[in-house]
């Protein structure tokens, strides 16, 4: 467990509280979350009815990806749409060919006509997908389990229908083992999820009390709870996005993402260095590829022949996008780090995540500020040194009691260095 410095308080800056609050917007809600719940145990169960081709051949059904290691994102910019990612382990012959179970797995779920999913399932290259009229969407893979290895390491397919001169074939994969392994490599810091999750609480709150017409509100099951580590996974997850939003072809996998973020996790105290961390070791991981003429070549630590990278990326344009694409948040977010006016932190903010949540937390930080200023309780009154509000951003907070100056300045403290 990481160990917090008693002297640093978790989310106490500005840059920490701010990232917090990006963060609590583009991942899945209490309520999303037990709904993709419920959908992945109705799938498991409309599989295996009486009249699907898989009855009875259905061994194991479990989350895989971003729902194994709860940092689902929204998958868009501009609309909260959520990819579940599970994998379903079939009892099939070994000598399968690679699209049988896709395509077993296609009529499974799809079913007959005018049945639930007949008309929101879509067969993929590696997996079957459902999509809801919400924006939520449930990709299915179909796997075989290899027997005599580790546990839950299988054959995955893939087979690109629609081009049938590619080649299909098997991937061998555990995307079970690599959950386990990012988990036991991104431990909770007890203190600050205790913080971040009452960030949480206090979001979930207010907009349940909005949606409810301010009726009183009953108390709720305890948010989730995560380390800066998976936190930071996601903002660059939603960096990621926002970069290749309007780019053509593949967007850098989030499971070599999710690899190399928890090689380094646990190395700092705020979430803004975390941050900042991170990027810092991705992109020397990608440079020393680079340098050396190589694609990156990333694989499950678990599982060698399960390789991270296989279809990205696929040249070394793609490389050298990511690469400068990495360099331009690292420098962003040593801005953060180092210290900056609201104005320019909502600039860097909203040019990294995306304007909605970026604007959403800074006018939530605002009238937080403005509040608590109002009662004397916060650290960012200029009369005691604190943060300074700049005048064309103070609507809020001044109405709420903050002061309001044209000059821009920031509170000074240690910052670590490395």
């Amino acid at each position: 467990m990481t160990q917090i410095n008693p002297l640093r308080p978790p989310l106490a800056d500005p840059a920490d509280i701010l990232l917090a609050d990006v963060a609590i917007r583009i991942q899945l809600s209490r309520t999303d979350y037990d709904k993709a719940v419920q959908r992945y145990q109705t799938i498991n169960a409309w599989i295996e009815r009486d009249e699907s081709p898989l009855k009875g051949h259905v061994e194991l059904f479990y989350p895989q990806g971003s729902m194994a290691i709860e940092a689902t994102i929204a998958s868009k910019l501009k609309t909260d749409e959520f990819d579940i990612d599970v994998v379903a382990q079939l009892d099939l012959p070994d000598n399968v060919s690679p699209w049988e179970p896709l395509d077993l797995l296609y009529e499974a779920i799809r079913g007959e006509p005018e049945s639930r999913y007949y008309s929101k399932t879509k067969r993929r290259t590696r997996c079957v997908t459902v999509d809801y009229s919400d924006d939520m969407h449930l990709d299915v893979t179909p796997s075989l389990r290899m027997r005599g290895t580790p546990e839950r390491q299988s054959l995955i397919f893939h087979h690109r229908a629609e081009v049938p001169k590619e080649p299909s074939y098997q991937l061998i994969a555990n995307p079970y083992g690599f959950a386990e392994w990012f988990k036991d490599n991104t431990p909770l810091d007890y203190d600050f999820a205790d913080i971040f999750e009452k960030h949480i609480e206090e979001y979930e709150r207010m907009h349940i009390l909005a949606e409810a017409d301010s009726e009183p509100v009953p108390q709720q099951e305890p948010p989730f709870r995560k380390s800066k580590a998976v936190i930071v996974l996601q903002l660059l997850k939603r960096w990621r996005n926002v970069q290749y939003d309007t780019r053509s072809g593949r967007r850098p996998p989030s499971i070599m993402i999710a690899k190399l973020v928890a090689d380094a996790a646990n190395h700092t105290d705020r979430l803004s260095e975390e941050l900042l961390f991170q990027a810092q070791h991705i992109l020397s991981v990608f440079r020393e590829h680079h340098d050396q003429g190589r694609l990156v070549h990333i694989i499950n630590p678990v599982c060698t022949e399960d390789v991270l990278t296989d279809r990205w990326p696929e040249s070394r344009q793609d490389q050298a996008q990511f690469i400068n694409d990495l360099g331009d948040l690292v420098q962003k977010v040593e801005r953060l780090v180092a210290g900056c006016d609201l104005a320019k932190m909502q600039e860097i903010m909203v040019s990294l995540f995306g304007e909605f949540p970026a604007k959403e937390a800074v006018q939530a930080f605002n009238e937080r500020t403005g509040n608590e200023i109002g009662h004397g309780r916060s650290q960012y009154d200029s009369q005691k040194g604190g943060l300074i509000i700049p005048a064309s951003m103070a609507g809020i907070a001044v109405a709420s009691g903050a002061q309001a100056t044209p000059k821009h300045t920031f509170y000074g403290t240690e910052r670590r260095k490395w």
